[in-house]
């Protein structure tokens, strides 16, 4: 789907925030600059959660509201292993949130099997265009109910 400006990415993130359910990982992918943390903020304020700024120096953010939301920024992480300093399997494996992760790709080798992996592409300064994957069941699930 594409994405035309920040109104339309508001859209879908609060349309893919109603659809979200505790256990839910989300892999957000996309270059710097696509909209990975704007799209965070925006799933964050459908749930009732003002404050969800970027956990870069952090690694991990834990918003609470209507429900609770675990921030991992992984971009900093030179090795895979590194994960291991930090409680991952509580976010990778929630049982009472839904995980969103940013470049989880430098946490490969730990990662769950069956993330909802999301793309945001970026077309150029204004336009994206967002790919739910079908690699998981949750993934063909959302990528059903945004068919209809």
């Amino acid at each position: 789907m594409i994405i035309e400006n920040l109104d339309q990415l508001k859209k879908f993130s609060y349309e893919l925030a109603s659809e979200l359910k505790e256990t839910d990982v989300i892999n957000l992918m996309g270059e710097m600059g696509a909209g990975k943390t704007t799209t965070t903020a925006y799933i964050s304020e459908y749930f009732s959660i003002n404050d969800s700024s970027s956990p870069t120096f952090a690694l991990v953010n834990i918003y609470v509201g209507d429900k609770k939301i675990y921030h991992l920024d992984l971009y900093r992480l030179d090795d895979p292993d590194e994960i291991l300093d930090i409680d991952f399997e509580t976010y990778f494996y929630p049982d009472d949130a839904i995980t969103i992760i940013e470049w989880a790709e430098n946490a490969n080798g730990y990662l769950p099997d069956d993330m909802i992996n999301i793309e945001i592409i970026k077309l150029d300064e204004d336009n994206r265009e967002i790919v739910i994957h079908d690699d998981s069941t949750r993934g063909r699930e959302l990528n059903e109910y945004f068919s209809h």
